[in-house]
């Protein structure tokens, strides 16, 4: 029987952190690989061609180090589930799962919570733009009223380590504030945006916020990872280093990880 790998975990920034918390959450533990590929930040303001050229280097660097491919961005989940309606897996890959799959199991198990209400998709520029999580949602729930915002100054201050010293979430824009107002379900499509759900929380308290990197564990089994407590990090650009990005995981992800 071949021996597992560990999972190769790419995001633009720290946010893919929040959906390896998820998965310890629920478990889902082992050895993990977490690219925070902060020279290609912020990903969602850049055009389709530049995004498709991150799948192609992603989905190269999973295949020299593992052979599970988790997309913790939804701007580039997006992007690939486009790209992959006209080509197939590298054969190296097992599988990759994106916050799209994440995205689409939400919505399955929450259909009787999401029906006949108002729901926001806060994400970045891109993905707010696309109508994709809009169709998965109209799909399965014919009911629901759907809008989406842009939150791209929220996902920068996140990923710059730019949060308040009180734990708060950054200020948010006018815009967002309405946008959250008129709400009665906001859907947190950008996976920085967890890390600051329980101050949004206190913000919003109407407002029922939900993270689909929380269903995450629902899409890997236990024993599809590397057996271990082993996270190595790689940091890319420099927008942040690899150290500060290492202290952040140790802190955010508690005790008991061994961090690389």
């Amino acid at each position: 029987m071949q021996e597992s790998k560990p999972l190769f975990i790419a995001d633009s920034c720290i946010g893919g952190l929040s959906v390896i918390k998820a998965l310890r959450d629920a478990g889902i533990a082992g050895d993990a690989i977490f690219l925070a590929d902060y020279e290609i930040n912020p990903l969602g303001v850049k055009s389709d061609s530049e995004i498709s050229a991150v799948v192609r280097k992603w989905l190269t660097l999973a295949e020299q180090q593992s052979d599970t491919l988790f997309i913790a961005c939804n701007t580039l989940s997006i992007r690939f589930r486009q790209l992959m309606r006209y080509r197939s897996l590298p054969a190296s890959l097992k599988r990759v799962v994106s916050m799209v799959d994440c995205f689409e199991a939400m919505v399955k198990a929450e259909k009787e919570n999401l029906d006949n209400k108002r729901i926001l998709v806060i994400g970045t520029a891109f993905t707010a733009s696309q109508p994709l999580y809009t169709d998965i949602l109209q799909e399965h729930i014919p009911g629901c009223r759907i809008s989406s915002i842009a939150a791209t100054d929220l996902e920068r201050k996140i990923a710059r380590f730019q949060l308040n010293e009180d734990g708060n979430a950054p200020t948010l824009t006018p815009e967002l504030e309405k946008a959250l107002d008129n709400a009665d379900i906001a859907i947190l499509a950008c996976t920085c945006f967890p890390m600051v759900k329980t101050a949004l929380e206190s913000l919003f308290p109407r407002v029922l916020l939900v993270d689909p990197g929380a269903y995450c564990s629902s899409l890997v089994e236990q024993h599809d990872i590397k057996q271990g407590n082993k996270l190595t990090i790689e940091v890319t650009g420099d927008v942040a280093s690899r150290e500060r990005v290492s202290e952040f995981a140790k802190s955010y992800l508690g005790p008991g990880l061994q961090v690389y």
